[in-house]
């Protein structure tokens, strides 16, 4: 009977898998969050401002993914291997709630309160995966782990200025604004961004 054993450097590849499988469908996600954001139904000026400032944040890290893919095959150049990517259930599953929210709710002052936070799941999702890929690189006892980190900082450095950036957004007085003139009531909003 055979056994098959997980190197750190097969651990790493993985992770590397997933997080290009993530950075190459993000952009074309982030292009369908961002014109989702942008269809302006209602002439409301809390709405469009609170639109307006994530349309903006989404579009600008839609420029940044194919330059994380870039870093990212030059991670997989470091290792000697060729970039592939390895699907991520977690991702695809907000992506997925997302399209289910877009099919069912039809109140238009409460698609961008749920596009902050479908993003920043997706942000933190992209942050974790991140770390424990820098983390088995840190692990490697050669060059290889210190190009794969080197490669990939930057990043990490994007996502998390990404997240800081929808938190800012998530807590201004623009999203109180559209909360306050929202139709939903007191107990449905803390449940907005669980499903």
């Amino acid at each position: 009977m055979s056994t098959t054993t997980t190197t750190p450097h097969d651990a790493l590849t993985t992770e590397l898998e997933r997080l290009y499988y993530i950075e190459r469908e993000l952009c074309g996600e982030l292009e369908t969050l961002a014109a989702d954001v942008a269809i302006d139904t209602l002439d409301d000026g809390r709405v469009t401002e609170c639109r307006e400032r994530l349309w903006e944040t989404i579009d600008g890290h839609c420029d940044e993914t194919q330059r994380h893919c870039e870093r990212i095959e030059r991670a997989f150049d470091a290792l000697g291997e060729e970039p592939r990517t390895r699907p991520v259930p977690a991702f695809d599953g907000l992506i997925a709630d997302k399209e289910a929210f877009n099919n069912v709710v039809l109140n238009d002052e409460l698609r961008p309160l749920y596009y902050i936070e479908t993003t920043l799941k997706l942000e933190a999702l992209e942050c974790t995966i991140y770390e424990t890929t820098m983390a088995l690189a840190n692990s490697l006892e050669d060059e290889a782990g210190e190009r794969v980190v080197d490669a990939l900082r930057p990043n990490y450095d994007d996502e998390r200025a990404m997240r800081t950036e929808l938190e800012s957004l998530s807590d201004s007085d623009a999203v109180e604004l559209l909360l306050a003139s929202s139709p939903v009531g007191e107990a449905s909003r803390g449940s907005l961004d669980r499903r």
